[in-house]
């Protein structure tokens, strides 16, 4: 909690890069199809087959999206269960 109440006040010790890091560690972040396939390091085939498998998540509508997204830390839990 300290931490958080020291990056509001602009008073922490961790620079800008490492706080945007740990807030995208915890952070339910949104990607398109093709920042999840850079992020997976797989192509878009073997992307929508995983997701036929089961291995990954459908995609969902988001408001203000055109396409659907994924979230990080969905994938990251599929990444972990099934090695991708």
């Amino acid at each position: 909690e300290e931490v958080v109440v020291a990056l509001r006040a602009d008073t922490s010790e961790i620079d800008t890069d490492t706080a945007i890091a740990i807030a995208d560690l915890i952070a339910h972040k949104a990607m398109s199809k093709e920042e999840a396939c850079l992020y997976l390091n797989i192509s878009y085939s073997k992307f929508y087959k995983y997701v036929d498998e089961g291995k990954l998540p459908k995609g969902r509508k988001r408001t203000g999206w055109k396409e659907l997204c994924w979230y990080k830390d969905e994938l990251d839990q599929c990444k972990a269960e099934y090695n991708l």
